[in-house]
């Protein structure tokens, strides 16, 4: 095993893509193993660090995708399960324990969070290599004793079903625990780039690979000056030096150290020994100019829609003074994405700045989830008069127009229709012959019929009660009327909704997975569809490369954009405190930590904070290759905001603060960033 270090002025990608050459070189094929949030921008990277742009022995991936490559065709025939099916594996394993027998959880056995909570633990202890056994440790007995009864129950639903269960890692890990890998391990490198910490899971995988002979590769950020000293609590770079000094303790190896000599000292390289010298309490003389001031700048403004347009404008001016920029050379970093999402749309669309949002979106406020919600409702509420017109509010039920809808409502409205024996009995009231009844009475049946007929549905075998599902949605004209709502948008939006529909056909697909063969009433049916749907997440790719990149700031690496504009740096935002809201607390984490074998450990939150928000400071400074801007507005979700502790050290250590605002009286022509934006 190689270890390496450098620091962060220097690009640990292009070091470790020559090391994944020298592999290629010898023969070997090398697995280039990133973090899961960076394995598509390393990709890129990595192929442009190669002398041929390409390479048809170096696979960029990530550790849970190694799977595919080594054992694909070994994996049985299993329907698998994601977090939605397992949470319907859930829902269908409490509702066969009697409320009686959870002494903490029976009030809550099937509510919707309460089963994320109990995804999150599956997942945690999963991934720690730890077995649902080790909750005997728990001092709570009726909260050990919940615990357990209700995963020994999936745990047993999982093992006797045709379902997979557990990642692809775990599988890997099994297949070369078994010798089941086919491949020649003395033929495989991995080179690993961006990890702090590895899971349980990631540390036996290597652990294993390590023992077959595979020759390992892995880089870390760090200066010579941190990875040797002996006192390591405090320090900028603490994350990634204690893990590069536990991994050559375990393989008893030395870290190489591959730092280079820089000349002159940007103002992210001053900021970075500034910084690392204040951490620990070491002497350092460096001065910070002009020049270093304007590399790094660190901007306040009074709202987030200032701040924003202000970037805008940046960027436009930058694109103008340098032709030779494109919008891929920009990236935006956010403390809050959703406190900016709906700004930042609607500025980069009046600046005409093409932009990519680099996360998943929740469907929980689509139409299509009030569709199934609504109806989940009339069928619980017995035909609630408020239900049923937001059912037809979404737009997506029967083929009525806006105007006929809007007169059905105005008579139910005016009658103070309500129940379903009511809604049968034909419309004869009238005042002063305002209403068309005859029209009125057409709609009634239009939209009772399909309607009637579904919620007449009694407890029945899963298969049929998706047919009939499926057969109400062709009589609701699901799919006609997302064509009319999508046909009139941006090929962009069409693809978002495609993806929506995508999700929806998989949330159906968990379910027939999950409770084949099994009896389900309706009402557990739509409430189970309006879950899933509810905590389905779905994300679209860019039309083209050639965007402005906005991602959360957590998510960011050393030297990854020429400009960079991190927003919203507020205390509340930088530094992130994770808080722990999950089922387990701290202490019974640590129990749980010290009872089971070495190498099974769950992470504790609060011991991670310190180390990981500095560490992530740390690759903030240093993310700009040219120019890096840190704004912090003093207003908030429209509350008064400071400013982070971060940005005061800064400017404590020579970096100053631009008090920025819009004059909107007195424009220049500098302040025009477009067409648009000058109307």
């Amino acid at each position: 095993m190689i270890l390496l270090y450098t620091d962060t002025r220097t690009s640990l990608t292009e070091i470790l893509t020559k090391e994944a050459q020298g592999l290629v070189n010898q023969g070997k094929r090398v697995f280039y193993i990133a973090p899961n949030s960076l394995s598509f921008e390393k990709e890129r990277a990595v192929l442009e660090c190669l002398s041929q742009q390409a390479s048809f022995a170096i696979t960029v991936t990530r550790f849970a995708q190694m799977s595919r490559y080594l054992v694909l065709n070994d994996i049985p025939a299993k329907s698998s399960l994601d977090d939605i099916g397992l949470g319907m594996a859930f829902y269908k394993c409490l509702s066969e324990i009697d409320a009686k027998d959870l002494r903490v959880y029976g009030a809550i056995k099937q509510d919707p969070q309460f089963i994320q909570k109990l995804i999150e633990i599956y997942h945690e202890m999963t991934t720690a290599k730890m077995s649902f056994l080790d909750l005997e440790s728990l001092s709570d007995a009726d909260k050990r004793s919940d615990l357990l009864l209700i995963f020994e129950n999936i745990t047993t639903y999982l093992n006797q079903g045709q379902v997979s269960q557990g990642s692809p890692l775990i599988y890997l890990i099994n297949a070369i625990e078994e010798n089941k890998v086919s491949s020649d391990f003395s033929q495989i490198a991995l080179v690993i780039d961006g990890f702090t910490r590895f899971s349980s899971e990631e540390e036996h995988l290597v652990d294993l690979l390590h023992r077959k002979g595979v020759e390992i590769v892995i880089g870390v950020y760090a200066t010579k000056k941190s990875y040797t000293s002996p006192f390591t609590d405090g320090n900028l770079y603490q994350a990634s030096v204690e893990f590069s000094h536990h991994l050559a303790f375990k393989y008893q190896t030395k870290a190489e150290d591959a730092c280079q000599e820089h000349g002159n000292l940007d103002a992210f390289a001053k900021a970075s020994k500034l910084l690392e010298s204040a951490y620990d309490f070491s002497e350092i003389s460096l001065d910070v100019n002009d020049e270093d001031r304007q590399d790094l700048q660190i901007w306040s403004c009074l709202t987030q829609k200032e701040e924003l347009e202000l970037v805008a404008r940046s960027v436009r001016q930058k694109l103008h003074q340098e032709p030779e920029l494109s919008y891929k050379n920009f990236r935006i970093l956010l403390g809050d994405v959703e406190s900016y999402k709906l700004s930042l749309q609607t500025i980069f669309n009046q600046y005409q700045i093409p932009f990519y949002l680099g996360k998943s979106e929740s469907m929980a406020h689509h139409p299509l989830t009030q569709f199934v919600e609504s109806i989940g409702r009339l069928k619980r509420y017995n035909f609630r008069q408020e239900d049923l017109i937001n059912l037809l509010r979404t737009g997506l039920y029967t083929d009525l127009s806006q105007e006929e809808i809007d007169s059905f409502e105005q008579y139910l409205r005016y009658l103070g229709i309500d129940g379903l024996s009511n809604f049968k009995l034909e419309f004869t009231k009238n005042h002063r012959e305002k209403f068309d009844l005859v029209k009125l009475n057409e709609l009634r049946v239009r939209v009772l019929s399909p309607l009637e007929t579904l919620l007449s549905s009694r407890k029945q075998k899963a298969e049929n009660i998706l047919a009939k599902w499926i057969n109400f949605l062709k009589e609701a004209h699901l799919t006609k009327q997302l064509q009319v709502l999508t046909e009139t948008l941006e090929v962009s939006e069409q693809e978002r909704q495609e993806e929506v529909w995508k999700t929806i056909c998989h949330v159906m697909e968990q379910f027939a997975t999950v409770f084949e063969g099994s009896q389900v009433t309706l009402d557990d049916f739509l409430a189970l569809l309006h879950s899933g749907m509810s905590l389905s997440n779905y994300r679209t790719i860019p039309a083209t490369v050639d965007t402005v990149l906005v991602q959360s700031y957590d998510l960011i690496s050393p030297l990854t954009s020429d400009y960079i504009y991190a927003l919203g740096l507020s205390q509340n935002n930088l530094p992130k405190i994770t808080q722990n809201n999950s089922l387990l607390s701290d202490e019974e984490r640590e129990t749980l930590n010290q009872v089971t074998q070495e190498g099974s450990q769950l992470m504790i939150a609060s011991q991670e904070n310190l180390k990981k928000n500095r560490y992530t400071m740390l690759s903030l400074v240093n993310s700009a290759r040219k120019q890096l801007v840190l704004s912090a507005p003093s207003l908030f979700n429209e509350d008064e905001s400071e400013e982070s502790i971060y940005l005061k050290e800064l400017q404590n250590l020579g970096f100053s603060k631009i008090e920025k605002k819009i004059d909107r009286k007195n424009l220049s022509k500098d302040d025009i960033g477009s067409y648009h934006s000058l109307l």
